[in-house]
């Protein structure tokens, strides 16, 4: 299949994308400095690489791509009915969660980039994606070795124990991002053909790359054992290693296996994996397979972990600390389970099978080892096994979901190309100066507004809120509580300084207003409950609506 004028420049803004919004953050002017200002570039961006997309329909037409178009299609329709059929605001579960934003917008602009990424995958954009990836991932890791030495350019309120998260706002998934960076990196950096100079500066970075895993969380470990791994497995696989490279299939299998037995307290590993996080994990866990157990067809509602927690986590969990909550089951299958249904979960599954085949195709297809695929794969692996144990970033996921689309593309668009054959026009097309389209253009600047009208109001709104803060008018913050779209933190947040300087009564209609829009929010009823001045019936209601969140919690009455 031959990219078009249009898919090339395609494929610059997919890169484009993945860049900006992991690197975009805005602690200047909003009280969430990280979530809603990717939400907002992720939103305009991939709206104007599906428009790009959207105006060339090869791709989206030819026979080889019905599958993952089909099941594209499905997956956006199941996000669509589960926010449809979700009980609470609608706001809530269509930007997600406050600090999280993975509701629906997310993953229908994630599902937006993963097409784009496939329509433009050819051997050179590969290419250039993975030294993208690996530029960022120097860049952001130098930023996180200044952290660490106290040097940043903004002032965050840091609520870890390391200060180590670059753009990121977490170590977390600072430490899952150098993972990815330093499997890519060493990937090529081992069995790349290149100078010497640029062997060291591959190598430089994943210096860089593994000293911010160390100084953050040792998640990223595991990312890059397992992408690197990968790696070695293809290049066995393609130098007909054949013994080799099934034997050492069978012993990554069984000891992926044996960690995630040992995370969840089973196995020879427990003792040493089995720590009070991980504990936690497996609690979440099993929650949220309760909550599809519940509800298996529509789920509890996009980003709608944190409200059914409670009432779906396991004894063991109430016994051990029942103080301990999330707003997510620290593993990405399970939250998109949990949230949009059992339907949306397979789905989801069925778009990771797709890159698994495409992974496998290309490997058994291929005459000799190609460093630079496998090195997209090491990073693929990397993002899944931290999918494993943590969350949905948008920083992080839009790497994940592109390289799945690359994936998926590339097998698609040189299935019948020898292998290593860079894709490009051929005979006289590709003698003459290669043009866009103006309609391409123009549909991907009409898609993109779309996007962002609807993308950027909860990052407005939280700039108007910043400002509010700022102001001290306490008349000023109280309308501000109310901005569309509405926010559960700035009821709650407002409320309590409502109530801290001692207009209660102002208090208590937030919440009042609150508990009518989220009625399943454990917190909105706690806060009421607290509040000196609230009347016997109010506190006595609060109290009931939390051991109705709560059932099962004895601290409870």
């Amino acid at each position: 299949m031959e990219l078009s004028p249009t898919a090339k420049l395609l494929s610059s803004y997919v890169i484009f994308t993945s860049i900006t919004v992991s690197v975009f953050v805005s602690p200047w002017n909003s009280i969430d400095p990280v979530n809603l200002p990717k939400l907002a570039a992720l939103g305009l961006l991939s709206s104007v690489v599906i428009g790009l997309a959207l105006s060339d329909m090869r791709f989206a037409k030819s026979k080889s791509s019905r599958m993952l178009v089909v099941v594209l299609i499905l997956f956006v329709l199941q996000l669509l009915l589960a926010l449809i059929l979700s009980p609470d605001d609608f706001s809530f579960h269509f930007y997600g969660t406050p600090n999280r934003n993975t509701g629906f917008l997310a993953y229908l602009f994630l599902s937006f980039l993963l097409f784009a990424s496939a329509a433009s995958a050819s051997t050179d954009v590969l290419k250039k994606f993975a030294y993208s990836l690996l530029g960022v991932g120097g860049f952001l890791g130098l930023y996180g070795l200044g952290q660490w030495q106290g040097v940043d350019v903004f002032d965050y309120a840091n609520a870890y124990g390391s200060n180590v998260f670059a753009t990121f706002g977490n170590p977390n998934f600072q430490s899952a991002f150098m993972g990815m960076t330093a499997a890519v990196g060493l990937t090529l950096g081992i069995f790349g053909q290149m100078k010497l100079a640029q062997r060291i500066g591959l190598f430089a970075i994943c210096l860089v790359a593994i000293s911010n895993v160390y100084l953050s969380s040792e998640q990223g470990y595991l990312n890059l054992l397992a992408g690197f791994l990968a790696a070695f497995l293809i290049y066995l696989f393609s130098k007909k290693k054949m013994i080799l490279a099934w034997t050492g299939l069978a012993l990554s299998s069984l000891g992926g296996i044996l960690v995630l037995a040992g995370i969840v307290n089973s196995g020879p590993l427990a003792d040493l994996l089995y720590k009070s996080s991980l504990q936690a994990r497996g609690f979440y866990w099993r929650a949220a397979l309760n909550m599809m157990m519940e509800r298996p067809f529509f789920g509890v509602g996009l980003d709608g972990f944190g409200n059914w927690y409670r009432r779906s986590r396991p004894q063991s969990a109430i016994e051990v600390n029942a103080s301990v909550v999330s707003d997510t089951a620290h593993n990405i299958p399970l939250d998109i389970g949990s949230g949009g249904g059992i339907p949306l979960l397979i789905l989801y599954m069925l778009i990771l099978g797709l890159a698994f085949n495409a992974i496998i195709r290309v490997t058994k297809r291929s005459q000799d080892f190609d460093p630079v695929f496998a090195s997209i794969v090491a990073g693929w692996v990397a993002y899944q096994a931290q999918s494993v144990i943590s969350i949905n970033q948008l920083g992080l996921g839009v790497w994940g979901w592109s390289i799945t689309g690359l994936l998926i593309g590339y097998e698609l668009n040189t299935r019948h190309r020898t292998n290593n054959e860079q894709i490009k026009l051929s005979g006289k097309a590709g003698k003459k100066k290669e043009q866009i389209p103006a309609l391409a253009l123009l549909i991907a600047i009409a898609i993109g507004a779309i996007g962002a009208a609807v993308s950027l109001p909860p990052y407005l709104a939280a700039n108007e809120y910043y400002k509010a803060l700022q102001s001290g008018d306490g008349n000023v913050l109280y309308e501000s509580a109310y901005l569309k779209p509405y926010d559960r933190t700035r009821f709650l947040y407002t409320a309590q300084i409502m109530a801290e300087n001692k207009l209660e009564d102002r208090a208590i209609k937030i919440l009042s207003d609150a508990s009518e829009l989220y009625p399943d929010s454990f917190e909105v009823w706690q806060r009421w409950s607290q509040i000196p001045s609230a009347t016997p019936a109010q506190i006595a209601k609060a109290k009931a609506e939390m051991k109705r969140l709560d059932p099962f919690n004895p601290e409870l009455e």
